[in-house]
Order: structure tokens, then C-alpha cells, then sequence
């Protein structure tokens, strides 16, 4: 029905013929088809050239018919009913002249989709991807700053161990250079250590959460940059991405300045 949006289909008998015939108008130049044969003396000529027939249907924008007696002097039905204009779909039961000749609406509407060329397909829409490498760069510059982070915490766990450890081991040469019970020393330096060990310990490792954000702000932003598309490119680097010449769920066309 696309091909038909904005369209007019007279309708009416063929001059010297007495076949049914309908026009459509193609860039301002009138098509013809035949339909049907036998067409009785009570259905009005069809004359495109002079935009004369008996009926037309008129097909809006969004594809809605409307049907259209032409002339008083012409008897055009709808269902049954005598009509000067109204509402039709394929399925209406439509009949002309006094005689009541059946007509296909279906039939009609497919005979003139063929008179129709079909438009041809619009060209994609190019989009930039440029500022996609960015959105790739912080995202991998974010992760990386969350593990060196995650690195950071681990060592300082340990740092307690690694000093209760030492303190064990050097506690009793200290104490003898220093002639000082060892007990002096290793209890101490147990204390700092487990103090060391309960401070560290109480922090809270959001490495998690941000992650989390992290990602949450990538899906968001590494998007096609088609509005009526946004679909997430998906974990591939931005270098990857580059090379594709257009967005596998939309077809746009990317360009990467």
C-alpha cells in the first residue's frame, strides 16, 4: 500500500472497449490497466487525459481509501448502499451504475500497485563514531585505576602479617643488642601490627560499586550514534569498531572524523 499513499485510482469504463480500466498518475503522465471485461452501458467512460471516470479511490498518506462518486449522473455503492463519498478497505463490496457492477477493490488496488514503481531505498544515514574512542579510553582507563586500587588494598593487608613475621624473626637479636627482654619488643610491635591489621581491615572496597558504575556508564554511552538505533556496540575496542563501515543492527554508516 506504500505505493499508493498520496495517490488517485480512476475508475470507469474503457472508451470503445467496454472493459474496466483504471489510471494512476506517475510523475504527471496517467498508467492504464485492465481489470475486468464486460462492463455494461450504466458505468461512466474512463479518460484519464481529461482526469474524467466514473469514480476514484483517493489513498491519503497514511493509507486510508476514501471512494468518490465522480459525477452526479453516476451511480456509485458502497455495501449495498448509494454513495457520493466514503470510507473503503479491500475488503468493501463496491458496485457501479444503475446495473450494480461488481468491482474487486482488492483486485484494483493490486493492478495499480504494479503501475506504481516502487521508490527506491533511501540512502543510510552517516553517523560519526569519533567520540566512541573516548567513551572506550576512560572506560579502560577506569578499570585499570580500579585494579591498581585493588592491588594497592591487597599489599596493604599484608602489611601487617609481612611486620608480625619480622617481628618474630629479629625480636630476639634485638633484644640482645639491646639487653632487653625480647618479650619488651615483640609485644608492641604485635600491638602496632594488629592495630595496623583492625585499620585496614575496617575499610570499606568499593572496587565493586565503581565497577559496577563503570559499566553501567559504558553500556549507556558506547552506543550507535544513530538516535533511532542506540544499540550498545558491545565489548569490542574502539580500534575494532573503527574498521566497520556501518552499525550491524540499523545500517548506518559510520565515520570515524
Amino acid at each position: 500500500m506504500d505505493r499508493l499513499k498520496g495517490k488517485n485510482i480512476l475508475i470507469g469504463k474503457e472508451p470503445g472497449q467496454g472493459r474496466l480500466l483504471l489510471s494512476v498518475a506517475v510523475e504527471g503522465h496517467p498508467r492504464q490497466a485492465v481489470v475486468q471485461s464486460a462492463v455494461p452501458d450504466s458505468v461512466s467512460r474512463c479518460m484519464p487525459l481529461e482526469n474524467v471516470a466514473h469514480c476514484k479511490i483517493a489513498v491519503d498518506n497514511s493509507g486510508l481509501m476514501r471512494l468518490y462518486n465522480l459525477k452526479s449522473q453516476n451511480v456509485t455503492y458502497v455495501d449495498g448502499m448509494e454513495i457520493e463519498s466514503k470510507a473503503i478497505n479491500a475488503n468493501s463490496k463496491v458496485a457501479l451504475g444503475k446495473d450494480h457492477f461488481p468491482i474487486s477493490i482488492s483486485t484494483i488496488l493490486n493492478a495499480a500497485k504494479q503501475l506504481v514503481p516502487q521508490a527506491a531505498a533511501a540512502m543510510p544515514e552517516e553517523f560519526s563514531i569519533a567520540h566512541l574512542e573516548k567513551v572506550w579510553d576512560e572506560y579502560e582507563s577506569t578499570l585499570e585505576n580500579i585494579q591498581l586500587k585493588q592491588q594497592k588494598a591487597n599489599k596493604m593487608r599484608m602489611l601487617p602479617i609481612m611486620i608480625g613475621s619480622l617481628s618474630a624473626v629479629a625480636s630476639p637479636v634485638i633484644a640482645t643488642v639491646a639487653a632487653v627482654e625480647s618479650l619488651y619488643i615483640t609485644v608492641p610491635i604485635a600491638a602496632i601490627s594488629f592495630l595496623m591489621y583492625f585499620v585496614i581491615y575496617q575499610r570499606k572496597d568499593t572496587s565493586l560499586d565503581e565497577k559496577k558504575e563503570a559499566n553501567k556508564r559504558f553500556v549507556t554511552d558506547y552506543v550507535c550514534p544513530n538516535p533511532n538505533c542506540r544499540h550498545f556496540m558491545g565489548n569490542q575496542h574502539y580500534q575494532i569498531l573503527s574498521q566497520s563501515t556501518k552499525c550491524p543492527y540499523c545500517g548506518a554508516k559510520f565515520a570515524t572524523k
